[in-house]
């Protein structure tokens, strides 16, 4: 049993605009990560987001998430994943967690599966998808990791867990290109429309 957990409560300094609820296509740019979330595999869904932010809300509600707010969002993305990681509840004895990022609109179910369908219980492993021998997200880790990630603090991830502990990083290779993008910038935002109007 993997649950899913979406990082939308980012500042989006970078791009200067509420990025994840950016218009993409048929979809919101959250649309995209929690229609890909809800078809995978993943038990359940938890989004975290801004406390004003009632747009993203509103879409996590559209797609039957466990929306929660986060009011600690400037202090960095380590408080978004706490704050998910806190709304576990132990008895439900879930394997693992997903941390997915909000702005990643070409993140599919069949990413999130591989994932899931690489994953041993009980290994202590972090599952991470491969394109072209670059990292991307999301991110699987064993739920032995939620005590590490409650310790954890400023504007990091998982990423500072992978790089403590490469021995128990599990390495996929995806063919998909996907899991390298997300949207920082205003050229980023350009360049994921200019892809939607080819493919979708």
């Amino acid at each position: 049993m993997i649950i899913g957990i979406v990082l939308a409560a980012g500042e989006g300094k970078r791009i200067g605009k509420d990025k994840v609820t950016l218009p993409l296509g048929s979809k919101k740019v959250i649309e995209w990560v929690l229609d890909a979330a809800t078809k995978s595999k993943l038990e359940k869904i938890i989004l975290v987001v801004k406390p004003e932010d009632r747009e993203t809300a509103e879409a996590g509600e559209k797609y039957n998430t466990i929306v929660v707010s986060n009011p600690d969002y400037k202090k960095g993305m380590s408080t978004s994943i706490k704050k998910a990681l806190s709304e576990l509840n132990i008895q439900n004895r879930y394997d693992g967690f997903c941390v997915l990022l909000g702005d990643q609109p070409f993140i599919s179910s069949d990413i999130i599966n591989s994932l899931i369908e690489a994953f041993q219980k009980g290994k202590k492993e972090i599952v991470v998808p491969y394109f072209q021998n670059k990292p991307g997200n999301p991110v699987l880790f064993d739920i032995a990791w939620k005590e590490e990630f409650m310790n954890i603090t400023g504007d990091v991830g998982g990423r500072i867990l992978i790089k403590a502990h490469p021995d128990l990083v599990k390495k996929i290779t995806l063919n998909n290109e996907g899991i390298l993008f997300d949207i920082d910038r205003e050229e980023d935002y350009k360049k994921a429309k200019a892809r939607f109007a080819k493919e979708k």
